[in-house]
């Protein structure tokens, strides 16, 4: 993760010196010099980053160069941000006072000089470290570790089959009819899906299979695993479809590699052959094995695990088939826990065998349908021979499946560990969109455009060639759901994803992820407390530089009765309400809450937060929140403010406040009425607060608003893609035709279709007119 922060602070700097070259005008030669050390510096982490588990001293410099990278983006972002804010203000300044104005922006310069003068001394010093730790990396000094080209691959073996499997019956009748398949079928049989989703174990049964055994003349299996050498495996697979004795198997080994692939490929084709190619990672592995294989032309077939969809999609494109196994029931997951936690003839006290088994059964519940997790947990219960034991797992369920074995034990081979390789193979871009995910709660549906929205306001995604910002995050997120981290919840009637959803393992993964690499922070009031303080931590900074708030989903009496008892608690029950917004924000940079309907807790935090210190803060989600005073207009202060919402959220106005957040793209106002949802909001004046956004690009209005008799100009919004609850019966409808990047539109109270010729006659976009109580322009 620290090459992809030192990545991403590389491209950020690029993007501020553009971006903010008005106020960096000073700074700017130091920018790039601090900007050429990273990108130095980005050369020497490759290895390292994925080492510096197995290494003190290199998680030490690694961690350190990630808090360099974040301090410089911090430093350069802070001073951009000031200078903004005192170009707003001189603007407002009699000339008499432009010589203090002239007098402060010196001062910032040095300033800001010298700080970027101690980052680069820093990183300077890390350089020179550098080469130490690489040789420590290539040598394995005192750490037992190999380089990439010498680690040894995650082995797996077909004849280590688990007999004790539930629910394959109908994965495995699916797979045979395709492998029995006529010879013009498909040459390639996938099954890909989520690390430990039982793939392999999948291919083993079919592997030992006596259809296969009798329809196939020789059968071999090879472990692709991450790394592994393409003559090995080759040879390997020959071996095996030869039968080969001693003496043959020296003649294959003094092969030449055009020899050996020709020989390879020969057998299969005379010979029906099924070859296995357990785990694969990349389409380029699957290039490199393929002149070895007889496409199309004979009855052998390939059989083909992966965890990447693409990869499973790229072996045969044409002719191939695609399985993805489904994860268990929450019957057969305890079915199959059973079998691995229950000795066959245990002959135990009934009761005591009841009480295991609803333990048991709340315990498979844990596992999310996912095998591996099954069979972790199953293993270790096994071993415990006593009601109390199964109690403790029952109650830190979680923390044993990550580690995989009982706290008092050394760390295992856990399900994180399994789930972490799919995160070690995310190219750098991919890394901070899947840790952001973490921001949401255990089972929550996520909608695609807020979280792509978020990514760009970030600035974790940046347009690519041709490509907007929202376009590349799409990318993203279809590239993380190809992957088989995160899940489609669902699609629209065009198969384009709405919603996602993480996994509750892959979601504990993406915690645990995000708090070692300080990206993250958690405050959940459900449980009290923050996942950091249940975690092993590796952070080295105590700088927040994003938050989720997790409130109560109880009902509103129990929320008041849980206020009651806070009070009581005295500086205790205050700590809570003043910690749940960094007090200094001076590095956040997004803030969100979820399930604010029953808490009185935000809106006083809001009242006693000084938001003069968040001036970094680029994503502000507060939806459903219910508040009976008006937002602080403190918030105006957030000058910087790319996404805010309020969707859901009861207000007793409209918040004035946004008229000064000149950088919002998108723009949440669908909140209603705290006194009757079904009243009008009043605003008046609303063109002088909405005009101002030149860079806002989606904004969703009240279902009711009410303005003053001057029409709503919308026609100085030239970046807006997306327009909700446009009233066309208030506002002026040719405003619309102005809006010549428009690819959304909701219209009430239309007229006539008359007054939208103007929009169909030239649409920036295809579109699509639905009758309906809106009219909705695609």
């Amino acid at each position: 993760m620290a090459e992809a922060v030192v990545s991403f602070a590389v491209e950020r700097l690029g993007d501020l010196l553009v971006q903010e070259a008005s106020y960096l005008h000073g700074v700017s030669d130091k920018v790039t010099e601090i900007q050429a050390e990273l990108r130095m510096m980005r050369c020497f982490l490759r290895d390292a980053d994925a080492r510096q588990y197995e290494n003190e001293v290199i998680r030490n410099w690694v961690a350190e160069i990630r808090e360099a990278a974040y301090d410089t983006e911090d430093i350069i972002e802070t001073f951009a941000s000031k200078a903004a804010l005192r170009s707003k203000r001189s603007g407002l300044q009699h000339n008499l006072k432009r010589y203090a104005c002239f007098l402060s922006e010196f001062k910032a310069f040095h300033e800001v000089g010298t700080e970027i003068d101690a980052i680069k001394s820093r990183i300077s010093l890390l350089t020179e470290n550098s080469q130490y730790n690489l040789r420590s990396i290539a040598e394995g000094e005192g750490s037992g570790f190999r380089t990439k080209s010498q680690q040894l691959p995650r082995q797996t073996y077909s004849h280590d089959v688990d007999e004790d499997t539930v629910g394959v019956e109908d994965s495995m009748e699916i797979l045979l009819e395709q492998l029995m398949k006529p010879d013009k079928g498909g040459s390639v049989v996938s099954i890909y899906g989520m690390g430990g989703l039982g793939k392999t174990t999948l291919a083993k049964k079919v592997y030992h299979h006596a259809q296969v055994r009798r329809h196939f003349d020789h059968v071999a299996w090879s472990s692709i695993s991450q790394y592994f050498n393409v003559r090995d495996v080759v040879q390997g697979i020959l071996i095996q479809l030869t039968s080969a004795n001693e003496e043959h198997k020296t003649k294959i080994r003094n092969m030449r590699d055009e020899e050996l692939f020709e020989s390879a490929y020969k057998i299969q084709e005379e010979k029906k052959c099924l070859v296995i190619l357990d785990d694969m990672w990349k389409i380029g592995d699957w290039e490199s094995l393929k002149p070895a294989f007889p496409l199309h032309k004979a009855g052998s077939k390939i059989l083909l695990t992966t965890r990447i969809q693409a990869v499973a999609s790229h072996a045969d494109p044409l002719q191939g088939f695609l399985y993805q196994p489904g994860l268990l029931s929450e019957e057969k997951s305890w079915e199959l826990l059973r079998t691995k936690a229950f000795p066959r003839d245990d002959r135990r006290d009934p009761t005591t065998i009841n009480n295991r088994e609803l333990l048991g059964k709340e315990m498979a519940k844990y596992c999310g349908g996912l095998p591996l997790a099954v069979v972790v947990l199953g293993g270790l219960l096994a071993t415990k021979h006593h009601t109390y034991e199964w109690e403790r797992i029952h109650k830190h369920t979680k923390s044993y499946l990550r580690s995989g074995k009982d706290k008092c034990e050394q760390q295992g081979s856990g399900v994180s560990n399994v789930l972490a390789l799919s995160y070690q193979d995310l190219p750098y871009q991919l890394k901070s969109c899947f840790l952001y995910l973490g921001h949401f709660p255990e089972d929550h549906e996520i909608h695609k455009k807020a979280l792509v929205r978020m990514w760009v306001a970030e600035g974790i995604v940046s347009r690519v060639g041709e490509e907007t910002s929202e376009d590349v995050a799409e990318g993203y997120l279809d590239e993380l759901i190809g992957r088989c981290m995160v899940q489609v919840g669902r699609r629209d009637s065009n198969g384009r994803v709405q919603t996602c959803r993480l996994h509750d393992l892959m979601r504990d993964l993406c915690l645990s992820k995000a708090e070692e690499e300080n990206f993250l922070e958690i405050v959940n009031l459900q449980q009290m407390e923050t996942f950091s303080s249940s975690m092993p931590t590796t952070r080295t900074s105590n700088k927040v530089r994003r938050r989720a708030i997790f409130l109560d989903r109880r009902r509103p009496s129990e929320s008041i009765e849980e206020a009651r008892l806070l009070s009581e608690n005295g500086d205790e029950g205050a700590n809570i309400y003043v910690n749940l917004i960094p007090q200094n924000g001076t590095y956040l940079r997004s803030l969100l809450t979820f399930d604010t309907q029953y808490s009185s807790i935000i809106p006083k935090v809001l009242r006693n937060t000084d938001w003069k210190n968040f001036k970094l803060l680029r994503v502000l989600s507060l939806e459903e929140l219910l508040l009976e005073e008006n937002i602080p207009e403190a918030l105006g202060n957030l000058i910087h403010l790319k996404y805010l919402s309020l969707k859901s959220a009861s207000l007793p106005s409209f918040p004035s406040f946004i008229r000064n957040l000149g950088c919002i793209q998108t723009l949440d106002l669908r909140f209603y009425s705290a006194a009757d949802a079904d009243q009008p909001i009043n605003c008046f004046g609303l063109n002088k607060v909405i005009g101002r956004m030149k860079c806002l690009r989606h904004l969703y209005l009240p279902m009711y608003l009410k303005v003053d008799d001057s029409k709503v100009q919308l026609g100085k919004l030239s970046n807006l893609e997306t327009l909700k609850n446009f009233d066309g019966e208030h506002w002026e409808v040719q405003d619309l035709a102005q809006l010549t990047k428009l690819r959304k539109l909701q219209i009430r109270n239309a007229k006539s279709f008359k007054e939208l010729v103007i929009i169909s006659s030239n649409p920036p976009v295809p579109f699509q007119t639905t009758l309906s109580p809106c009219i909705w322009i695609k």
